[in-house]
């Protein structure tokens, strides 16, 4: 797939699973050429990389080609001037509409408030209605009229959808910002706080429906039922499930370059609680000492990220929770999170918050402060107005106490640890039933030592490895190979295709298509037929032209199974040397 809207990221790679999550929006968007779906607000808390899945969506819908014109548009957290905002707005769309008609993707980069380089495209392109669009907004501009500007702006979308007979899906993120950082004048002075309201016609249309997420969800989810009641549908998005969350692990330790064994992967996981973001920062983390293959080395690695003043994780989430007490400008905001913290198991009601913490102030005047911690997603809210609840987060309820603990009572860095040692007893008892009960983990983790090897060592060893492989073709040689992965189709084939070991190389070189099996039972003859059809279905959507099918299974083949590889030019292995891994360590 080309990436048409650069991903923040970084390497597409990286986007791991949220196979759910595609499915579900994949088919929302396709009720869109139906006039059925209704605008929709993703709301998660931070770092679970809503911006990731709003963006791959873009390119998949990019890409497809298929009607719905996807528009993407990000709200800065930055001070705007109603004027450079609407600009920015139409111009962004109205660039982006015409890259998809056109398929002319340097259209993208285009300056978004050079009105005369836009205005030249779209009169190249023969789009009259887009050209009024730019002669109504300049036309606003010079008369002093920003209601004007942004009403022209925020219509286009639709409008343009409406005239074209087009499906237009407007993704907007970071929407929370658009109460905060846009003002009615140059100079910044004069902020415009309900700019959401706007919204309210026109989030109903059908035809260019919204898809909105914003990494301040309390703020975000507050502002669309205040201002924009019954407009949108909300969609929750939860932390990673489980096997996603390996699969990530051994994906970023590949991209990353940074060794993982099978001990570490479930701990990992389980320590970050299927939070993309923990995950992603044990793997960049600076501290100097790294070792993610031990037990000791990645507790030291948490440690250093939860509790040192230069841990990434640490940072992120002193930058939104001094936010939060900033604001909430109360002395007792941090013993409030703490108490709730303690407590994330249950609820807390008010009464109890003043009784157990001497708060002495009337019940409107704590909900008002609460309703601020909760907004910045610190505390969550419970049954109606009334109760309370901690963030359910060890790793954050960890990072608070670091920063306020010896604030509010006298705290030992040292008991921090020892609750990390024993959660990472329990999660060891877990991780050896998974992989003794499931055999998909094993699989999964086969899977990455032999892209490890494929990756680092069998072009330097061919020889060695060509031995470990049988009925390879005689002109076979391993590549230094363009990408090595897994490989599931997009979203949008009409059915999933999943391919344990994709190794790619240039036209003249054999690229490496292979299923791992690391189990008790033999390979059969009916899975290597299975096989077969995806490895052909594969090279047909990826124009492969010239390739080996192979097929590691720990266990061994039936006879017949054999036979039948050795007629279709299929290579197998079942050396227990593939799974060793290349780098010191892990994988």
């Amino acid at each position: 797939m080309q990436i048409r809207l650069k991903e923040k990221i970084g390497n597409p790679d990286l986007f791991t699973g949220r196979k759910n999550e595609l499915a579900y929006f994949l088919n929302w968007i396709d009720r869109i050429k139906r006039e059925i779906s209704m605008s929709t607000a993703i709301l998660s808390r931070r770092k679970t990389g809503k911006t990731a899945l709003l963006q791959r969506l873009y390119n998949i819908i990019f890409n497809e080609n298929d009607r719905v014109i996807p528009f993407y548009f990000e709200i800065r957290e930055t001070d705007q001037w109603i004027i450079e905002f609407g600009t920015e707005f139409l111009l962004t769309f109205i660039c982006q509409y015409l890259a998809f008609k056109t398929r002319k993707y340097e259209y993208l980069s285009y300056s978004k408030n050079d009105f005369a380089r836009v205005s030249e495209a779209v009169k190249a392109e023969k789009l009259g209605y887009l050209a009024d669009l730019i002669r109504d907004a300049r036309v606003a501009i010079k008369d002093d009229h920003p209601g004007s500007l942004w009403n022209i702006a925020r219509k286009a979308p639709r409008m343009a959808a409406q005239y074209y007979d087009d499906r237009i899906v407007q993704i907007i993120d970071e929407f929370q910002f658009i109460n905060r950082f846009i003002f009615r004048d140059k100079a910044c002075k004069n902020r415009i706080g309900n700019l959401a309201g706007s919204y309210l016609g026109t989030a109903e249309y059908k035809n260019a429906p919204l898809l909105v997420a914003g990494r301040w969800v309390g703020w975000l989810s507050q502002d669309l039922h205040r201002m924009l009641p019954g407009r949108f549908q909300f969609h929750y998005l939860e932390n990673i499930p489980e096997y996603e969350a390996f699969e990530m692990i051994l994906k970023y330790s590949h991209l990353e370059d940074i060794s993982v064994s099978e001990e570490t992967v479930p701990l990992i996981a389980g320590l970050a609680e299927g939070n993309p973001f923990y995950i992603s920062s044990l793997f960049r983390s600076k501290y100097p000492k790294k070792d993610l293959t031990t037990e000791k080395g990645l507790l030291e690695t948490l440690e250093f990220e939860t509790l040192h003043k230069e841990g990434g994780i640490r940072g992120i989430w002193t930058e939104y929770m001094g936010y939060a007490i900033k604001e909430s400008n109360d002395v007792h905001a941090k013993r409030i999170v703490l108490y709730l913290s303690k407590h994330r198991q249950r609820e807390v009601s008010r009464d109890e918050l003043k009784d157990k913490l001497g708060i002495e102030m009337t019940d409107s005047q704590l909900e008002e402060k609460l309703k601020i911690l909760v907004g910045a997603d610190i505390i969550e809210q419970g049954r109606g107005n009334f109760y309370y609840r901690g963030v359910p987060d060890n790793i954050f309820d960890k990072v608070f106490r670091g920063i306020y603990a010896d604030e509010i009572e006298l705290s030992d860095p040292g008991v921090i640890k020892n609750e990390y040692r024993s959660l990472v007893r329990e999660l060891r008892k877990k991780s050896e039933r998974i992989q003794g009960e499931y055999s998909h983990y094993k699989g999964k983790f086969a899977e990455y030592l032999i892209i490890d090897n494929l990756r680092y060592r069998a072009y330097r060893n061919q020889e060695f490895f060509r031995n470990m492989m049988n009925n390879l073709p005689d002109d076979f040689e391993f590549s230094e190979y363009k990408t090595v992965w897994s490989y599931s189709a997009s979203p949008v084939h009409q059915r999933e295709i999943q391919i344990d070991i994709f190794a790619r190389t240039g036209e003249n070189d054999y690229s490496l298509i292979g299923e791992v099996k690391n189990r008790k039972a033999k390979f059969s003859v009916k899975e290597a037929g299975k096989f077969v059809k995806k490895a052909e279905e594969l090279m047909k959507l990826e124009n492969v032209g010239k390739a080996v099918l192979f097929v590691f299974s720990v266990n061994g083949f039936f006879k017949n199974t054999l036979d039948y590889m050795e007629k279709h030019g299929i290579a197998w292995a079942s050396d227990p040397r593939w799974l060793e891994s290349g780098r010191q360590g892990g994988v």
